[in-house]
């Protein structure tokens, strides 16, 4: 009666655990997503441009803006998407003014693959949607560029004098005194991080001396040149504490770019003077929270429900001549030995499928499961095995219990993608690819999963079993898994 009691106990432990996480996790999905309450987002639109290519855009309107509303459009970098903009977005929104963002051919959800010459044509297309607009002043225009965004920026904002102002985001400067005609009006700024992986301080400054027409070694950064009542103000702003990937979220730099828009257009009014980057970042991570923690809490209880574990079908790698600790070294050191290797063997599938953010995680992934694949291939000498019989191990249950054990993964597998895409995917880092890109996505899968068995075999295999249940045995084994 007492082990019915305790059993009871423990389930409903579970249950307001549950509830705890799925509760946190839904206020965090409907406050970030609401807020801020002051704009209203319309995501994934879509143009045509000129050469056919299908354009994705979200719009970031303010509610109880101007009738005519002042513009600005926003491109995003190379193996990333429009999403990954959006605290730009929504701090100019808030700002007053209607914005844009948009995947670049080949990216989010976008067709066509990348040519970065013709980027210019999804620039030129969004702005013919702007003037399709009532309620939009397409004769006054912005434009951000964000890495690989700034090289269609550049060849725009020269050309085009309805764009005022050009702000440039860990990328390059294309634009020279000449290039801009006397009397116009065009607000210049450059956003550098003193990390970045990518634009070279020092180069900035040869460009920006081509504009202001200066030495570079003159060119002093954080100063304002010229003036916004001119129309030709220009200035780099550096951070000391960002690279090249943070200047998309880095709350300095939003505030930056925010600033120097409404400089250029100071008759706009803005509809909410709070500045929501800090407060979207808390709701991201109370979200995180309680979605990572939703499932691993869900784990078990999906588990219990589909699998049933039975001894004789447990999987174990035989190595209880090594230590854990021993273990942990080996694991160690054959990753670093082999990473290079793994990654040079996982280039084509990089280079030549269209996925890249995907064939990059999967490539570094495997750089790590080769190091571990070297490891089951010693073991297997050991015990005078393949390298094909010890991977082929794991599979060796019933056939029921394969198949419920594949569709436990596949669940599980789902669930994580969706908490990952309506917390990351759909505010920070978009996940979700064009239809056109689908038929590859199996090809990755496959990979994803045969890193993921390897990483398994080793741990579950191999270093659960050296584990008991003390707290200090569970942290051996998420350093381990680490």
């Amino acid at each position: 009666m007492w082990n019915l009691m305790s059993e009871r106990s423990k389930n409903y432990q579970k249950t307001i655990l549950v509830a705890i996480f799925l509760g946190l996790f839904t206020l965090g999905t409907f406050l970030i997503f609401t807020i801020p309450t002051s704009i209203e987002i319309t995501y994934n639109q879509t143009v045509e441009t000129k050469d056919g290519v299908q354009v994705s855009f979200n719009t970031f309107k303010p509610q109880n803006g101007e009738k005519k509303m002042k513009a600005v459009i926003i491109g995003h970098g190379v193996i990333v998407n429009k999403e990954m903009l959006k605290g730009y977005a929504i701090e100019l929104a808030c700002a007053g003014f209607f914005v844009v963002t948009i995947d670049f051919r080949g990216h989010g959800l976008s067709s066509g693959e990348l040519m970065v010459e013709e980027l210019t044509n999804e620039v030129k297309a969004v702005k013919e949607y702007l003037k399709d607009r009532d309620d939009v002043d397409a004769n006054n225009l912005g434009y951000i560029g964000y890495s690989m965004g700034g090289f269609p920026g550049n060849e725009i904002v020269k050309k085009d004098e309805d764009f005022k102002c050009f702000i440039g985001v860990g990328t390059g400067l294309d634009i020279k005194k000449d290039d801009i005609d006397p009397g116009r009006k065009l607000n210049i700024l450059m956003i550098i991080g003193q990390y970045d992986q990518a634009f070279q301080l020092k180069e900035l400054k040869n460009q920006f001396g081509d504009l202001i027409e200066e030495d570079s070694e003159d060119v002093v950064v954080n100063r304002l040149y010229g003036g916004f009542q001119e129309g030709n103000a220009s200035k780099i702003f550096l951070d000391d504490n960002s690279d090249h990937l943070l200047t998309a979220w880095d709350q300095d730099f939003i505030r930056e770019a925010r600033d120097w828009v409404k400089n250029t257009f100071r008759s706009v009014d803005p509809v909410d003077q709070n500045f929501y980057a800090n407060i979207r970042f808390y709701i991201l991570i109370l979200q995180l929270i309680g979605g990572i923690g939703l499932f691993f809490l869900l784990i078990p209880i999906i588990s219990s429900k589909l699998v049933e574990y039975k001894e004789d079908e447990v999987y174990k790698l035989e190595v209880e001549e090594e230590s854990m600790t021993d273990l942990t070294k080996s694991i160690v050191l054959y990753s670093f030995l082999f990473f290079i290797p793994g990654l040079l063997l996982m280039i084509p599938l990089l280079l030549l499928l269209p996925l890249m953010i995907a064939g990059l995680m999967v490539m570094l992934l495997f750089g790590q499961a080769f190091g571990m694949l070297m490891y089951l291939r010693k073991y297997g000498k050991k015990k005078e095995k393949s390298l094909v019989e010890v991977l082929k191990e794991p599979f060796q249950i019933s056939r029921d219990s394969l198949i419920r054990n594949i569709l436990l993964g596949s669940i599980l597998a789902i669930l994580l993608y969706l908490i990952l895409y309506l917390t990351i995917g759909l505010n920070y880092l978009g996940m979700a690819p064009n239809i056109t890109k689908w038929p590859w996505i199996p090809i990755y899968f496959v990979v994803m999963c045969f890193n993921f068995l390897i990483f398994q075999m080793i741990f579950n295999g191999a270093g659960q079993n050296k584990l008991g249940d003390t707290n200090k045995d569970t942290l051996k084994g998420i350093l381990m898994a680490f």
